[in-house]
């Protein structure tokens, strides 16, 4: 989360509900992307992490709601065989 980015701020309530919802399946974290090299950070956006490898990612932009939709997809293709 930039913390100059209106739609990080927008996002982050959101996110939030949706860390509850989903714990302890899930951990959410929230990283400032101006304090983390360039190489983990390209972009803003919510990226799925299992076992150390990048499984899923979501670009932000989008309104709260689509994001957190896109977001419970992520979580919940990857419980799929």
């Amino acid at each position: 989360m930039a913390k100059w980015c209106r739609k990080c701020i927008y996002l982050k309530p959101t996110l939030e509900k949706l860390a509850a919802d989903y714990h302890p399946r899930v951990k959410f974290y929230c990283i400032d992307v101006n304090n983390v090299p360039y190489q983990l950070v390209v972009r803003a956006g919510v990226t799925l992490w299992k076992d150390g490898k990048k499984q899923a990612e979501v670009i932000g932009g989008h309104k709260a709601y689509l994001v957190a939709n896109e977001v419970r997809e992520m979580i919940d293709d990857e419980g799929q065989p």
